[in-house]
């Protein structure tokens, strides 16, 4: 083993939903780690996605903003494009965007279903489908899916019934591709985590007592009977370690995996 193997120096890095979160810190993960870094999400106004842009080039890694709408074939064309134009090809695209829909699977209607399914599942298709044709000709590339552990088991709170369903449809989507994709060198895998620190912080709403912000009720609550084992929410940063490696040729020998970045919260 050589530490050398987790560096991403020299490789350039698509993340879809960076403007906040997970993504920002899979972005600014991928750029410590030596990559340079295409940023893009659909909502740009607020300036935060720039701002990531901002904060790749301040570590000395070049970085391309773009809006895209993921579940728009022709803006995730322009994406890869573009990316391509700018830094020359892509070894790792990393799906982090997520839509959740307050209805449970019972109410929800056609226009939120089409919501949910645009983003979660159709977005995440598009993107794997049009890296892959620069990935297989070069031999070479990863691609990380954001699952949950909701796409690995049912939920219990029906408001995140229709959640689940798509996060599953993510994980079979991933390791479809990793069967597809093998033969070229393009590994696919998953990362499922269970509660991660939100950003901008705010309470959960969903199955979790109100004032989950007060350490102690969240402690109390993490390491109840059906809680997290390791007793805390996981920070962003956390995830983006499990990106990085995944993304590495540490994990050279790691595809079709849905890693469970939980706390234990799945054993």
């Amino acid at each position: 083993m050589s530490l050398s193997d987790f560096s991403l120096q020299g490789k350039v890095a698509v993340v879809v939903g960076a403007r906040r979160g997970m993504g920002k810190a899979f972005a600014l993960g991928f750029a410590e780690a030596g990559a340079d870094v295409a940023v893009t999400d659909v909502a740009v106004e607020d300036g935060h996605l720039q701002a990531v842009g901002e904060q790749i080039r301040e570590m000395g890694r070049r970085a391309l903003v773009v809006r895209t709408d993921m579940s728009k074939k022709a803006e995730v064309d322009s994406l890869i494009q573009s990316t391509v134009a700018e830094f020359g090809t892509i070894d790792i695209l990393a799906n982090v965007a997520v839509m959740y829909h307050p209805a449970s699977l019972l109410d929800l209607d056609e226009e939120g279903w089409d919501l949910l399914t645009d983003v979660n599942l159709k977005g995440y298709w598009l993107t794997c489908q049009a890296v892959a044709p620069i990935m297989k000709e070069r031999k070479k590339g990863s691609i990380i899916n954001m699952t949950s552990r909701g796409g690995l088991r049912a939920h219990g709170e029906k408001a995140l019934g229709n959640y689940c369903i798509t996060k599953s449809g993510i994980a079979m989507m991933t390791r479809q591709l990793s069967r597809l994709l093998g033969p070229h060198n393009v590994r696919v895998n998953a990362i499922a985590p269970s509660l991660v620190r939100p950003d901008p912080p705010r309470d959960f709403t969903f199955n979790t007592p109100s004032n989950l912000s007060d350490p102690e009720v969240a402690r109390a609550w993490l390491q109840g009977p059906a809680g997290i084992p390791l007793g805390r929410i996981a920070e962003p940063d956390e995830m983006a370690n499990a990106a990085v490696f995944l993304a590495s040729d540490a994990a050279s020998y790691v595809t079709g995996a849905v890693l469970c970045v939980d706390g234990g919260d799945m054993a």
